[in-house]
């Protein structure tokens, strides 16, 4: 693999909340733009750094999918997560890119965060929760990631706590965070 192609591989896995649009800022820099390299890409060049699309919106799914995170402005949570995997795969399949050997991390990363949510004393005594999506596209989301519909305790019930949206669950943990400290 060429330097400028890893290094543009590089720039998507680290790029913003879009990976596809690095990757197309990526795929015109090396071969058209006045200021780049001018390169005629291989199909695996291509193929290299479309990787990198997928790289980053893994990512991106499993921050979103850390409870550890909640506390850190990064941190946009479950909702967001179900957008970005939806993106995820509509560009898979766009591209014809098979992604099942990262759902399981996805679905261990989910049923980890529910545990969590689950156990938080705070969240439970106030009714809220951090998993801010609606019910259906819950629903979808287990569906997606070969979960079972049952993964919560009482459905019922906790989706009739009041949802967070990731601004309020940031400043809410970045606060109990400083009280326990």
């Amino acid at each position: 693999m060429r330097e400028e192609v890893i290094e543009e591989k590089e720039i998507i896995c680290h790029s913003g909340e879009l990976p596809e649009v690095a990757f197309y800022s990526s795929l015109y820099f090396l071969t058209e733009d006045p200021d780049g390299p001018h390169l005629s890409l291989t199909p695996e060049e291509v193929t290299f750094l479309k990787q990198g699309v997928i790289e980053r919106y893994k990512w991106i799914i499993l921050r979103d999918l850390d409870p550890k995170m909640r506390a850190r402005s990064e941190f946009r949570g479950i909702e967001r997560a179900i957008v970005n995997y939806k993106r995820l795969k509509r560009y898979a399949e766009k591209e014809q890119i098979d992604i099942k050997n990262i759902v399981p991390e996805f679905a261990k990363a989910l049923i980890s965060y529910i545990k969590v949510e689950l156990e938080d004393i705070y969240l439970r005594e106030h009714s809220l929760r951090t998993i801010n999506c609606s019910r259906s596209d819950w629903q979808w989301f287990l569906k997606e990631l070969g979960l079972g519909p049952n993964i919560l305790p009482d459905p019922d019930c906790f989706f009739k706590r009041s949802p967070l949206h990731f601004k309020e669950t940031i400043a809410l943990f970045k606060r109990l965070n400083k009280e326990e400290s």
